[in-house]
């Protein structure tokens, strides 16, 4: 009962005597406020899901990496709005779904041709001065590789087009007496495998048919380097030399990143609290115990006139 009388002595006494307790006490203390932290974390936060490295955001981001050359010295396709144009004779990826063939039939549908917004930015070099004609689209042939693709996917062919909404001419070259910058809020069309494209939710489709109002299209080809070309021991300084470099920019869209569902981050949310709520209860049981019985037992002291010495010598 004397013990209970001195919860503060039992304390110092416990803290003195049992450090490596005391440590221990403060270790689970600390995973205990990490997984109550965590678990907060993932009630209010949405969590992109693990299980998905690719989505569409992620596949349209490796495109800002790439440069596009549009140079002046390359033959111009010219055609009608009311033709049809190479890029309606592949088969959308609604249309592939829509095929009237019969199901039983499992070879590839072949190329799928997904159209989506973005953002081109065309550059010229010096002395770039632009094109006569009026410029409707742009085209580009890459590998899989040079968006980041992996496998089988690296060596396969992706076909970009992009729908200018205005012609692109040497008109404004011409007023200023060299060609400027000039941004786009284009139509890119990917034209590739279906096993190019990410599973997931796909961002809003443009039509490239009416996304530019000409009467006539004038389309010219693009060549395309990648990051790890552009910064290699091998990068020509002269690259796109007499033309315009393209850029495309693709703003994150989050309602393209694939989360994890709310019902699997309230499981979670559960199990780390339950685990932190036990790990409190041990902390503080061990805390309870160090209070109540915390100083160490009295150490018997032997009695100072006993010598063992003496005791022999009085033997002999």
């Amino acid at each position: 009962m004397v013990y209970l009388l001195n919860p503060i002595e039992n304390l110092r006494g416990y803290i003195t005597n049992r450090p490596p307790l005391v440590i221990f006490m403060i270790s689970v203390s600390a995973v205990a406020i990490a997984f109550l932290t965590i678990g907060y974390f993932f009630k209010i936060k949405e969590i992109k899901s693990p299980e998905l490295t690719e989505d569409w955001n992620t596949f349209l981001l490796r495109f800002n990496d790439l440069d596009f050359c549009v140079s002046e010295n390359e033959t111009i396709k010219h055609g009608l709005n009311e033709s049809t144009t190479p890029e309606s004779m592949v088969v959308t990826s609604g249309q592939a779904r829509s095929s009237t063939q019969p199901p039983l039939l499992l070879e590839d549908p072949g190329p799928v041709n997904i159209s989506v917004s973005i953002t081109l930015t065309l550059d010229p070099v010096r002395p770039f001065g632009g094109y006569s004609r009026n410029i409707t689209h742009l085209y580009a042939t890459v590998l899989g590789q040079q968006v980041g693709l992996s496998g089988r996917e690296a060596h396969e062919e992706i076909n970009i087009t992009f729908t200018l909404p205005v012609s692109w001419n040497s008109d404004d070259c011409v007023l200023h007496g060299h060609c400027e910058q000039v941004v786009f809020s284009t139509c890119m069309t990917i034209t590739a495998a279906s096993n190019i494209f990410p599973v997931t939710v796909q961002p809003p489709h443009c039509v490239p048919e009416t996304y530019t109002n000409a009467t006539s299209w004038y389309k010219v080809f693009t060549t395309v380097r990648d990051s790890d070309t552009k910064y290699s021991q091998d990068y020509n300084p002269f690259w796109c030399y007499k033309g315009a470099i393209g850029k495309v920019y693709h703003a994150l869209n989050p309602k393209l990143t694939v989360i994890v569902p709310d019902d699997d981050r309230s499981l979670i949310n559960l199990h780390l609290m339950h685990t932190s709520y036990f790990l409190f209860v041990m902390v503080i049981t061990m805390f309870c115990y160090a209070v109540i019985k915390g100083r160490p037992g009295k150490v018997r002291q032997t009695n100072p006139d006993f010598c063992p010495e003496k005791v022999a010598l009085s033997e002999g």
